[in-house]
């Protein structure tokens, strides 16, 4: 079999694994690999989570794939699966990653743990490897980290070149935007931002930020006399931002979306 055949093997045999991760499909995954692609990305062990936040976002703005924990990659470029000594609980993964990414993109994040006790493929005998797998749905491209962090920017769009992850440069960030315009959800699909605040500005006038309590003395001549005042105390059930912050905060992110926007197509207001 010529190396493009197995190349084109390796890619159906992946194809086929994302869509139903099994423990077999991962077994001939790593059996039949001829190196990292574009959309699978094979790490000794998990990075710091920073980095594995800027990788996913790689893999999502790509269209897809995951990381796969516990190959090292041998000096010829060959991979070699070695394991990991522990498989890290899913949700410390999730809970460390999720303030670098837009909460949409972590509806699309599975992780994948896989451990062999025996094997048609020895080399995996008694070893655990871990998969993190990102889809991405290409109605919210492009998909831009949200905080600052080892290996990452806020505001970046990373996307995957060749097999690494980098930041998206113009060509990049085109393609991505032309792929999220082909979609047409922006026209179809989505709410109008002023209707979502319009509806939750009715929803913060059902409640007051303060409460009315009374406050006073009786008379001692007539006991049944009560002098006072009514006080107003705060809510404690109001939300603690209030509707104006809540505004002033989300214009800022609005803000920061249309210059990369700006940025991309290299335009002027």
């Amino acid at each position: 079999m010529t190396t493009n055949s197995k190349r084109k093997t390796f890619k159906e045999e992946f194809a086929q694994f994302f869509e139903n991760p099994t423990r077999e499909g991962f077994r001939d995954i790593l059996k039949n690999n001829l190196g990292e692609f574009p959309n699978v990305d094979f790490k000794e062990k998990l990075p710091t989570f920073p980095k594995v936040a800027r990788h996913l976002l790689g893999l999502a703005n790509f269209g897809g794939g995951c990381l796969v924990i516990g190959v090292s990659e041998k000096e010829d470029k060959t991979l070699e699966s070695i394991g990991v000594d522990e498989l890290e609980d899913k949700k410390v993964i999730i809970d460390k990653v999720k303030k670098y990414l837009p909460a949409v993109l972590l509806e699309d994040i599975d992780i994948g743990d896989f451990s062999y006790q025996d094997s048609d493929y020895k080399d995996l005998v008694g070893k655990k490897f871990q998969v993190i797998y990102v889809t991405g749905d290409s109605n919210h491209l492009p998909f831009v980290s949200q905080a600052q962090g080892d290996g990452i920017r806020e505001n970046s769009i990373y996307v995957r070149r060749g097999t690494s992850t980098e930041e998206a440069n113009y060509e990049e960030l085109q393609s991505i935007i032309n792929r999220r315009l082909e979609t047409g959800y922006s026209s179809r699909n989505e709410i109008d931002a002023r209707t979502h605040i319009e509806q939750l500005k009715i929803l913060y006038t059902q409640l007051s930020p303060f409460l009315t309590k009374r406050k006073g003395i009786y008379n001692l001549l007539e006991e049944v006399t009560f002098i006072g005042i009514n006080e107003k105390v705060p809510n404690p059930n109001y939300p603690k931002e209030n509707f104006e912050d809540f505004i002033v905060r989300i214009i800022e992110k609005k803000k920061k979306r249309i210059e990369i926007i700006l940025d991309v197509f290299n335009l002027e207001l």
